[in-house]
């Protein structure tokens, strides 16, 4: 619907045609005419084309030439018209226009109708398009109703009071008037004395100001309907109204400004006292750098007095000079863009000394946003950086003892399935000093069995409560060597997000692989110094049984209780043997001995006492003569029958040395007493015992039972 005509439109009269297209083209309003179901221009006034842009429309389709009128829904419109027959009647629809290229679309405003065109048999062959631009109709309109709301925003809705009186009645007033005074309507306040609005002692000064002509804003003690007073702001100026002189004033209710004032002084004396007693050093410096207030911290930090420092001085006076050209970038950037920013710099004492301090420093700005003057928070980092020196001497000094003494330092995360190690780990594992290898590499190196090693001890001391954990295992270097490594790990639980659980372990590592070799050199030879002891306790054996052999003895009790004892002994050297001949619990000596007399008869033989820990020779003697002591019971005590029972109790005495008493006690046996002769069993316990443990050892016949009690010093060191 836009362009202009293919042709000059020819004068008027040729034809009633061409003086009907001539009147179109002349008319003030818009005016095309498009024809078929494609819609195809044949005429567009010049009114029509000024709209559009000036596009050549004629003979092209509206949605190929005007494309912005189909997006709108144009186009559809023409195509209802066409298909219905039916006018279609637009006011003041918005239509955006492409007027010119590579522009914005322009929105104009339209008054228009969609015409169809009939032939004589009454089918639709185009239509005609008229309209007018109201788009300056439609802005004034809507300018006017946006300054009448504006207006009646101000007079209806505005909480300034306005008021018109001529001095001595109110006249007329809005209703934010009758509100500030406590008023329900307008209606009650038109009417009434204008100094019916202030307190009796000012009424002077409101007649007075009147009769001035005073034009600037005053405080006065107004007064409610309720008769309360409150502090109140008039202003007013002389104008006419209706014709008369009147007086038109602004009343201001300045209740919630005095409150705000006084909660500002009180906030600025709040202030005032956090700034003074601030722990931190605060500052506030104009433009320039120089000092406005300062806190005593701050002149405790700076080692200046306030008078010094308020007294001329800038910040840039006491800076070290070292630091001070990248405090002036920072401080003009903050300047240039309102950011705050921080630096770690150096004041300049009095004396000459340094101190360190971190600053935070901020941009004030007045009311209207203007770069006002720079506050500067100070911390003291003195105790930091001898913190930081003394942890850099520390941390060298664990170098020193972790490069003495080998050891490795290493850090795991099973959220990442990630460690890092050290020079000296790579080391140990047998990678190159500055490799980095990755969990995989390292797990490679595993001996069989050593990564299930290291996860048991880790989950058993999270089981137990316990942080750290501790375990030795094997790797395999990749020459085929093998060595092995303990493991020492603090470990740290973090709980996950979706409940799961990660562990992070950091520790130490080193090797023990002479040890484990020295361990198991031990462990050979006292397994052969075992094997040797047995192969001498079977010769002694031997030799016993050959020298019975010729003797009507050699089959008697006699021989089978030699063979007995020495069973007992080679039981007590198997068990010195499990602990490297170290020595060897009490329990375990007692309980190996007496163990094949108790095997059939459970509950007849009661073992009590703490846990002791006997020393080889301790252990042999004790084990000879619990021997001897079961071997009775099971003969003539209480183990030959079936209601008898023996307790081994023992308990240990505080003292320099700690003693030992164990009591060996039967009961439910057949009588007892004392025998007519002393045997080796006797003599065993009663005087090789003694002497072998500086003890006292004392065997008692009582008729319940035989009961022996043996006391003995503990040697140090024994636990």
């Amino acid at each position: 619907m836009h362009g202009k005509p293919e042709a000059p439109m020819r004068s008027p009269g040729d034809a009633p045609t061409d003086r009907l297209r001539f009147f179109f083209q002349q008319a003030p309003g818009m005016i095309a005419i498009v024809s078929g179901p494609n819609h195809v221009f044949e005429f567009a006034n010049a009114a029509y084309l000024d709209l559009v842009g000036r596009r050549e429309v004629v003979g092209k389709r509206v949605r190929d030439v005007l494309p912005e009128l189909e997006e709108q829904g144009t186009v559809a419109l023409l195509d209802k018209v066409y298909a219905t027959g039916k006018p279609f009647i637009g006011r003041r629809m918005p239509v955006a226009f492409q007027r010119q290229a590579n522009a914005p679309a322009e929105t104009r405003y339209m008054d228009f109708v969609y015409q169809p065109v009939l032939d004589e048999q009454g089918r639709v062959t185009g239509i005609f398009a008229q309209g007018f631009d109201v788009t300056q109709q439609v802005e004034t309109e809507t300018a006017f109703s946006e300054s009448e709301a504006r207006y009646r925003l101000f007079s209806e809705e505005t909480r300034e009071g306005v008021v018109i009186h001529n001095g001595e009645v109110i006249l007329d007033c809005n209703p934010a008037y009758a509100r500030v005074f406590g008023y329900d309507d307008v209606a009650e306040v038109i009417g009434l004395p204008s100094t019916a609005f202030v307190t009796p002692r000012s009424a002077a000064l409101l007649q007075e100001k009147g009769a001035r002509g005073d034009e600037e804003p005053y405080e006065i003690e107004a007064i409610r309907k309720d008769g309360s007073a409150f502090p109140a702001e008039f202003v007013g100026r002389v104008a006419t109204w209706k014709g008369q002189k009147v007086r038109i004033g602004l009343a201001r209710d300045l209740t919630e400004r005095k409150r705000r004032e006084a909660a500002l002084r009180e906030s600025e004396a709040h202030f005032a006292a956090i700034f003074d007693q601030s722990a931190a050093g605060l500052a506030e410096a104009d433009l320039s750098g120089r000092f406005i207030r300062v806190n005593d911290r701050f002149c405790e930090i700076s080692g200046y007095a306030r008078e010094e420092l308020l007294n001329g001085r800038r910040m840039q006076d006491i800076t070290h000079p070292d630091d001070l050209p990248r405090n002036l970038v920072l401080l003009q950037r903050s300047v240039e863009t309102g950011e705050p920013f921080e630096i770690e710099k150096r004041y300049i004492r009095p004396d000459g000394s340094e101190v360190w301090v971190s600053n935070t420093v901020t941009l004030i700005r007045d009311s209207i946003g203007e770069a006002h003057s720079i506050a500067s928070v100070s911390i003291d980092l003195t105790a930091r950086r001898e913190a930081e020196a003394a942890l850099r001497q520390s941390e060298s000094r664990l170098r020193l003892a972790l490069d003495a003494g080998r050891m490795a330092v290493w850090e795991s995360d099973n959220r990442t399935n990630s460690v890092t190690t050290s020079p000296e780990l790579n080391r140990l594992l047998g990678f190159p000093e500055d490799a980095s290898p990755t969990i995989e590499e390292i797990r490679s190196r595993y001996a069989p069995g050593a990564q299930d090693r290291l996860r048991t001890a880790a989950a058993a001391a999270l089981q137990r409560g316990e942080r750290n954990a501790e375990e030795e295992f094997e790797i395999i270097w990749p020459d085929g060597s093998r060595h092995w490594l303990l493991l020492r790990a603090d470990l740290e639980v973090m709980p996950g997000e979706d409940g799961a659980v990660s562990v992070k372990a950091t520790g130490v590592a080193f090797e023990i692989t002479e040890r484990k070799l020295w361990e198991e050199r031990q462990r050979l030879l006292i397994n052969e110094l075992n094997h040797r002891v047995k192969n001498t306790l079977a010769t002694v054996q031997s030799i016993a049984l050959q020298s019975f052999r010729h003797t009507d003895k050699a089959n008697g009790s006699n021989v089978t209780a030699f063979q007995d004892r020495l069973f007992a002994l080679a039981r007590a050297h198997d068990i010195l043997t499990r602990d490297n001949w170290e020595g060897a619990e009490l329990r375990d000596i007692v309980g190996e001995v007496i163990e094949p007399y108790c095997r059939q008869s459970s509950g007849r033989c009661d073992i009590d006492g703490p846990r002791v820990r006997l020393t080889p020779s301790m252990a042999l003697a004790l084990s000879m003569a619990v021997h001897e002591l079961a071997t009775n019971a099971a003969k003539y005590g209480a183990l030959s029958v079936a209601e008898g029972q023996v307790s081994v109790s023992w308990s240990i005495m505080s003292g320099t040395p700690r003693q030992l008493t164990l009591c060996w006690e039967e009961r439910g046996g057949p009588p007892v007493a004392s025998p007519e002769r002393r045997g080796f069993g006797t003599r065993l316990i009663e005087r090789s015992l003694a002497q072998e443990l500086a003890g006292e050892v004392s065997l008692a016949y009582v008729p319940t039972g035989v009961v022996c009690t043996v006391k003995a010093p503990l040697p140090d060191g024994i636990i």
